[in-house]
């Protein structure tokens, strides 16, 4: 793996953490995900600090190249990451659709107490 990247990938990742540890302080982030972008800087930083266990990797997957394996690393994480989003957001949807149904019953319920208090 070449110097470049190696550089690229701890400046990256050293950023990263500044920029999320800006955001948890100012208390725009839950923990759940400061731990995944935390965990995904670390990732980098160790493949940028041991490059040898990089290319012994490759070597047993198969890849081509240790580049490409630091990329396929970056994409799976990724895709882990927005499976996870995916999940999140399919919970939030259905408890959105919940709380909508009850707020409706409850409008109508509340309607229908005014309007026999009214007729009596």
């Amino acid at each position: 793996m070449s110097l470049p990247l190696r550089v690229m990938l701890i400046v990256a990742s050293v950023l990263t953490g500044f920029y999320i540890r800006k955001k948890l302080q100012k208390s725009q982030m839950q923990i759940a995900d400061v731990v995944f972008w935390m965990f995904f800087g670390m990732v980098l930083i160790l493949m940028s600090i041991f490059p040898d266990a990089v290319v012994w990797l490759t070597e047993l997957i198969g890849v081509q190249s240790p580049v490409n394996f630091v990329f396929l690393v970056i994409i799976f994480l990724v895709i882990v990451r927005c499976f996870s989003l995916s999940v999140k957001v399919s919970l939030l949807e259905a408890k959105l659709q919940q709380l909508v149904e009850d707020a409706a019953v409850s409008k109508t319920l509340e309607e229908e107490r005014k309007a026999d208090d009214e007729s009596e």
